[in-house]
């Protein structure tokens, strides 16, 4: 098995998807944020981010989604088949760092999304059981897609079911923290990163994950 090391860039697709889903949230809260919750239609979110109403449902499931960046979570299996096919190659933290990549996204170019959505959610609190309800999905979905990951790992293919499921939280837990601490760093100097940002907050996330595993040791 390959390192752990620094995992390739993200396709082109993927990279212009995350694009795209970056601009149609971005206009969403720019648009609840000015005009109110109830002016802001599907139409007018993919308007302003220069993309067909039908291209919008291909992202979100309704204008609410957007707003708060609710996303499609599931993980279709012909994804998650490549993703475990990067385990051989590229190791198990790596495979599960460009997992969360491809599923969550980079960071807005917003500077102020953060602040924008929680003010959002203070005029409008029933957006909230929305969100937890989202969160609550997208674990579930994740730790099952990390558990696939694990089987292509020889550490952890011969482990039974229930505790593959409690290395898949673990893994998905300190993964998941390496990639929130490599967002807060861009946060405090987003003039570091350039045009491929996915890439390097990829490739910092995994970093900081295979270190602390080092440090361990």
């Amino acid at each position: 098995m390959a390192t752990e090391s620094n995992a390739p860039n993200l396709g082109l697709r993927d990279r212009k998807r995350l694009e795209t889903r970056a601009r149609l949230e971005d206009a969403a809260v720019t648009l609840v944020l000015r005009d109110g919750l109830e002016h802001t239609t599907v139409d007018a979110i993919s308007e302003l981010a220069d993309v067909s109403p039908r291209t919008f449902f291909n992202y979100f499931e309704s204008k609410d989604a957007a707003i708060i960046g609710l996303r499609h979570v599931e993980v279709a299996p012909e994804d998650l088949a490549a993703h475990c096919d990067r385990v051989d190659e590229y190791g198990t933290i790596a495979s599960v760092v460009h997992l969360l990549i491809a599923v969550m996204g980079p960071p807005s170019t917003r500077a102020t999304m953060r602040e924008d959505r929680l003010e959002i959610l203070r005029r409008h609190p029933h957006l909230m059981a929305a969100q937890l309800a989202q969160f609550t999905r997208l674990t579930a979905e994740l730790t099952d897609a990390v558990q696939t990951l694990l089987t292509r790992d020889p550490r952890f293919d011969t482990e039974r079911a229930a505790d593959r499921a409690a290395s898949a939280d673990l893994v998905l837990a300190l993964c998941g923290g390496a990639v929130r601490t490599a967002v807060k760093e861009w946060a405090l100097a987003p003039e570091k990163l350039n045009d491929n940002s996915t890439h390097q907050l990829e490739r910092r996330a995994n970093a900081l994950a295979t270190d602390l595993l080092e440090r361990l040791r």
